[in-house]
């Protein structure tokens, strides 16, 4: 036989579960809803030339050739 108090334990815990369970879910709602909301921002951000060329590294290489072995530039820095 169980004992009488284990029922009102076992009902305690479960009360402080799931209080325990709202708490992180209601945080992590509010997680989501921030970096879902900052992902917005991101995206407009990238959509402005000037500030998508402070943000993105590949834009700044964006039509600037990589110098061959044979091109003039190099040539002249080893002469």
């Amino acid at each position: 036989m169980k004992p009488k108090n284990h029922n009102e334990t076992t009902g305690r815990y479960e009360d402080l579960f799931l209080l325990f369970a709202q708490r992180v879910e209601k945080a992590l709602i509010v997680m989501l809803v921030i970096l879902m909301m900052a992902l917005a921002v991101l995206q407009l951000l990238l959509q402005h030339p000037q500030i998508r060329h402070l943000l993105v590294k590949v834009e700044q290489l964006e039509g600037n050739p990589y110098p061959s072995a044979s091109s003039p530039a190099i040539n002249r820095i080893r002469h």
